[in-house]
């Protein structure tokens, strides 16, 4: 699907080309203009005139080419270089071959910030990305449907370098059950013998609610954790603030714990 172009976005097409053929050695003429960006008389007159305005371009003597102003090449340049390297990026990261990968940089090209970019770069000099925090994840769109289990531990909110694990770690199996299905994903952690009056608690941003037992089983959805995914390592850590009482009053600051839970 054709879909039409900005004002700035023909502006950057433009100087693009230029650029290109000023580094080629070649001379580009409004014909040739005209053919690579599929513009009228009128639509080209305009993008010249506004191209001049800004300096980026110089007067033009009847029958020649264009001539770029040093200002204009800067410009050129850059755009090229957003071009070539979403082309690479897109190629790497999303298996596209090239001409696709080129119909996609076109469109993304105009509107990538100047950080998204260097992420870009950064990604293409060293194939590194950075740890990024994902709130509320959806886990169905991760795995399949299916139960999986991951190593789970429990520890001590006030004590973090080193971590010290909680004496209640001892309640529950090592490993949390995740199991996705096609209308949601949640945790279980699986406890041994636990007390009839003991509540699990978990923060949901800024309120605490209380996780849904069977037996002694306890269910988290997939709200009650942060999940950091991290370039160095193939697993993600999912954490969580979790609060554990006797009872149904809602915790205080010393019965809060920490639970990780490493997915992979």
């Amino acid at each position: 699907m054709n879909i039409p172009h900005s004002e700035e976005e023909k502006e950057e097409d433009f100087l693009e080309y230029l650029y290109m053929g000023w580094k080629s050695g070649t001379e580009i003429r409004p014909h040739q203009v005209k053919m690579h960006l599929e513009l009228t008389d009128a639509e080209l007159k305009c993008l010249e005139s506004g191209l001049m305005e800004s300096g980026y371009l110089r007067k033009r003597a009847e029958n020649s080419g264009y001539r770029l102003t040093e200002l204009g090449k800067v410009q050129g340049e850059d755009c090229l270089l957003r071009h070539h390297n979403l082309t690479q990026f897109l190629q790497m990261t999303c298996g596209l071959e090239e001409e696709e990968a080129e119909e996609n940089a076109c469109r993304m090209e105009h509107v990538i910030s100047g950080n998204v970019l260097q992420g870009v770069q950064e990604f293409l000099k060293y194939g590194e990305t950075y740890d990024r925090v994902v709130r509320d994840v959806d886990l169905r769109y991760l795995y399949p449907e299916g139960r999986y289990f991951f190593c789970m531990s429990l520890y001590r909110m006030e004590e973090r370098f080193p971590r010290r694990l909680a004496e209640e770690s001892e309640w529950f199996l090592e490993m949390a059950e995740l199991i996705v299905s096609d209308k949601e994903s949640f945790f279980i952690l699986h406890g041994k013998e636990i007390e009839k009056d003991c509540r699990l608690w978990y923060l949901d941003g800024e309120k605490w609610r209380m996780a849904k037992r069977e037996q002694n089983d306890f269910r988290l959805p997939q709200s009650a954790l942060t999940c950091t995914v991290s370039a160095a390592s193939p697993l993600t850590e999912c954490d969580g603030v979790l609060g554990i009482t006797e009872g149904i009053q809602k915790p205080e600051e010393a019965q809060c714990r920490e639970l990780n839970i490493h997915i992979w």
